[in-house]
């Protein structure tokens, strides 16, 4: 597999280079900076970027950025000494194949070379803990308590049934119904029913 490497770092870029030479993927070409690794990926056409995070000219996660956007193939390895919180979860929503730990074991990254090669994807130990993590925390924070009566009446609402119908349905008032339609639309954010009904299988699967 091709791979092109793009980090500032001389000592790093020759560790990997020593480090890949007797290995199956081809060490294609170097780049120093963000601007010079998007020419390269552009030149050479490489199968993997191995792409340093922290770079002069914007960093590797706005080369993601920039790849991502324009619907590059090539397959993107980050390194890091150490990334973010916002930034780690950002390179997962951009479908990054892989972050490896600078300062982990060699092994580790050809592991990752390896799953990415295969069309898999490979994060750090640390980081994969740390992501799942940050995606409950975000999941709970989420969640919008609701309760029956309030989960049965947005069914009702995404099923295009009126104030009348629903009242009949809950053998209530049309007055309750509102009172319990302004009770939602202040629990969940929205302004009116179009807004709920189009968001209610939302609402619903987030609801604790």
């Amino acid at each position: 597999m091709r791979i092109l490497l793009a980090d500032d770092h001389p000592m790093i870029r020759t560790a990997l280079e020593v480090l890949l030479r007797d290995s199956d993927f081809d060490l294609i070409g170097m780049a120093g900076s963000a601007e010079e690794a998007l020419g390269e990926v552009e030149r050479l056409d490489p199968e993997m970027l191995l792409l340093d995070v922290q770079m002069p000219g914007g960093g590797g996660m706005e080369v993601l950025r920039r790849l991502m956007a324009a619907e590059s193939k090539v397959r993107v390895v980050l390194l890091t000494a150490g990334i973010d919180d916002s930034s780690l979860m950002e390179a997962k929503a951009l479908k990054v194949r892989g972050i490896v730990l600078k300062n982990s074991d060699p092994a580790y990254l050809m592991e990752c070379l390896e799953q990415v090669r295969h069309g898999r994807r490979w994060f750090d130990p640390e980081l994969a803990e740390r992501a799942k993590i940050l995606e409950e925390t975000k999941a709970a924070v989420g969640r919008v308590p609701l309760a029956p009566r309030e989960r049965q009446l947005i069914g009702f609402v995404r099923s295009g049934l009126r104030n009348r119908e629903i009242a009949e349905q809950l053998g209530v008032t049309e007055g309750t119904v509102k009172t319990y339609l302004h009770t939602i639309f202040e629990k969940l954010g929205v302004s009116n029913r179009t807004e709920l009904a189009i968001r209610a299988e939302e609402f619903l699967s987030k609801a604790g």
